[in-house]
């Protein structure tokens, strides 16, 4: 059960991340922000080194979703969405979609994984 919380992380980069709001190319946040994961950088990394931050991610969500419960907040949107993604997705699916993704469109590598997560496997968009 811990598992679908680790994906559920996740959704705080991804709000962390400008880009996820913006739809353009216009705000590159790996850029300036050397925090921000992109497909070089998964396509670079072990299954290991990837796996970790997915966790550490879920990590995230799960401190954020016991500080919402714990100040009788509602849960953050995109944490919502993730936690419920993972309750049909494994997390080595989460890794191997990803991964897979990022085979499929070479040249997108400089895209944030937390938007690859957001709309390739939360929302499901090709």
């Amino acid at each position: 059960m811990l598992w679908k919380y680790w994906l559920a992380a996740a959704c705080i980069a991804a709000a962390a991340t400008p880009a996820l709001a913006q739809q353009s190319n216009a705000l590159r946040p790996e850029a300036t922000n050397p925090l921000v994961v992109t497909g070089n950088d998964w396509m670079n990394s072990a299954a290991s080194e990837r796996m970790a931050f997915l966790k550490g991610v879920a990590n995230m969500i799960m401190a954020e979703g016991a500080y919402a419960k714990g100040t009788n907040q509602k849960i953050p949107p995109v944490s919502e969405g993730i936690m419920k993604a993972t309750e049909t997705v494994k997390p080595g699916e989460f890794e191997a979609r990803i991964t897979s993704w990022y085979e499929a469109n070479p040249s997108r590598l400089s895209t944030p994984v937390m938007i690859v997560v957001w709309r390739n496997i939360v929302k499901k968009q090709p």
